[in-house]
């Protein structure tokens, strides 16, 4: 059951959920992106797709932290990120953060880099592009309306290629039951906070090596930021990988097995 994986780390500031998946001996960070709903609420679905690194690694998949109040900043999560960290005592580790996931993991590494390892960027920016901007302002204004039907659909069409949505629409429909007020308020607030990643001018300050990997038909953070990222890592002297699916959208991470066998072989080099 999801609850048997998921647990609360207490910092003595805040609290934060966290699924706990594998047995091995390097631990790997996965901070997700935005979602509707906490990734905690199915915890137990994450075991499958990422059955490659349970021998190897143990997982450490984070919600952001209990009681945020508007304004709470990307910076700010990804302090509160490497808080809850040393609150259960990894002091170094791998980090794959995807969209906004990837901005607070890209923050982790520039004010943090001793705790980073490696770093895996999915489907992320460092700076909004015009398009993200609407779409995500979209998202938090239909949230804050309450109009949950709308925002579940328009979210699964934003992120998701049209023919993984034609295929698997009804099951992620399904993930979307029973929308709380209070969950719409947090998903908007997290919302909010992605306008305005920042990050290009110091990702020089990253000290570990970068797998960068984007979605051609991204139409949230858009392939253009991806490219940008990857190329400003590179022209800054940090190892830099890279890698496009040109046919896929957003969510490519929850689209094709591929995705984490070259994010393990990335960890493994």
């Amino acid at each position: 059951m999801s609850e048997n994986l998921v647990h609360t780390v207490n910092t003595g500031s805040f609290e934060m959920e966290y699924a706990q998946i594998g047995s091995g001996p390097k631990p790997l960070i996965v901070i997700p992106g935005l979602s509707i709903k906490s990734v905690m609420k199915s915890a137990a679905s994450l075991e499958g797709p990422y059955k490659i690194f349970k021998e190897r690694y143990t997982l450490y998949f984070f919600d952001r932290k209990k009681d945020a109040k508007p304004g709470y900043s990307l910076p700010e999560m990804a302090d509160d990120q490497v808080a809850a960290l040393k609150a259960i005592e990894i002091d170094k580790a791998d980090v794959f953060g995807v969209s906004q996931g990837g901005m607070i993991a890209q923050y982790m590494a520039i004010r943090h880099p001793e705790v980073v390892n490696k770093l895996v960027l999915g489907s992320s920016t460092s700076k909004a592009e015009p398009r993200q901007i609407t779409t995500i302002q979209n998202w938090a204004r239909l949230a804050r309306a309450r109009e949950k039907s709308e925002l579940v659909n328009t979210f699964i069409d934003d992120c998701f290629s049209e023919k993984f949505v034609a295929r698997y629409r009804r099951a992620l429909l399904a993930l979307y039951k029973e929308i709380s007020d209070e969950e719409l308020e947090r998903f908007a607030l997290f919302a909010d906070a992605c306008d305005y990643v920042d990050t290009y001018d110091e990702l020089g300050k990253v000290k570990s090596p970068v797998l960068v990997l984007g979605a051609g038909k991204d139409l949230v953070t858009t392939p253009e930021a991806t490219v940008k990222l990857a190329e400003k890592l590179k022209a800054e002297g940090v190892p830099c990988e890279f890698y496009m699916y040109e046919e896929c959208g957003h969510a490519v991470f929850d689209e094709l097995p591929d995705y984490k066998k070259r994010i393990f072989d990335f960890l493994e080099k």
